[in-house]
């Protein structure tokens, strides 16, 4: 467990680590159970700066301060991932061009477009339910916006099929991950949802779910599987479904 940690931490976030493990890709694959936790614990992190930054300033400000302090603690690696999925898989070409254009280090009209939605959508949805929230509520909401990241891409690694044009890529780890990995993931990240929201917990889990195998399937079906941009684009995407169900359950 603490090694799989280790390596999820060492490739997702930008915080110092320097500790060796021995079969990095062995433990990355088969430590996926605690993909979810390890999304729970980036949201603790979180969740200190907005506390910290709600003792001097509205919910909604430090909200926005979270989403920035994100940006710095994970260097925007899933934000970088969903723009190349959006310029790749919207381009109307054919299957070896979005590969290619998903590797192209520029961020093109696409890319540019689904962070703005990204960041309104996110800003917005939080903005609207401020005037209900207390500061716990307000903490919930940071672990479970990381944690519902986490839980989005962990469901996509179950019988994953890798496409992407690199045969040593990022992705290409997660092959083969076993189901039960998945489930333990999964019923991590329900709990904590359920004893933060109640039954909101659940549903928000439920279309979360639903939303990231549809995606799944748009995939597949524009790239013939999964690769490291894809993958990674889930955490976002399901992040912004999260805050969208929250904000509407929350205001009703």
């Amino acid at each position: 467990m603490i090694k799989s940690l280790i390596l999820y931490f060492q490739f997702f976030t930008q915080i110092p680590i320097p500790i060796g493990v021995d079969n990095p890709t062995e433990k990355m694959c088969t430590g996926v159970k605690y993909f979810s936790f390890f999304g729970f614990l980036v949201g603790i992190i979180e969740s200190l700066v907005f506390f910290m930054s709600a003792q001097v300033m509205s919910l909604s400000i430090s909200w926005l301060v979270v989403l920035f302090v994100d940006v710095v603690l994970t260097g925007g690696f899933h934000l970088d991932a969903v723009a190349d999925m959006a310029d790749g898989l919207f381009s109307s070409r054919k299957k070896e061009r979005m590969l290619e254009i998903m590797k192209d280090s520029r961020v093109g009209s696409n890319g540019v477009l689904i962070l703005i939605f990204y960041y309104l959508i996110s800003f917005v949805t939080f903005f609207e339910i401020s005037p209900t929230l207390d500061i716990k509520t307000g903490i919930y909401l940071v672990i479970a916006f990381n944690l519902i990241g986490k839980m989005g891409i962990s469901l996509l690694f179950y019988k994953m099929k890798y496409s992407g044009s690199n045969p040593n890529g990022l992705g290409t780890v997660f092959v083969g991950v076993k189901l039960m990995d998945v489930v333990i993931a999964q019923i991590f990240g329900l709990i904590v949802l359920y004893l933060m929201f109640g039954y909101r917990g659940l549903v928000s889990w439920l279309v979360g779910s639903l939303f990231v195998l549809v995606y799944k399937r748009f995939v597949y079906k524009k790239i013939d599987g999964l690769n490291g941009d894809t993958l990674g684009a889930a955490s976002p995407l399901s992040q912004i479904v999260f805050m969208l169900l929250v904000s509407w359950m929350l205001k009703g």
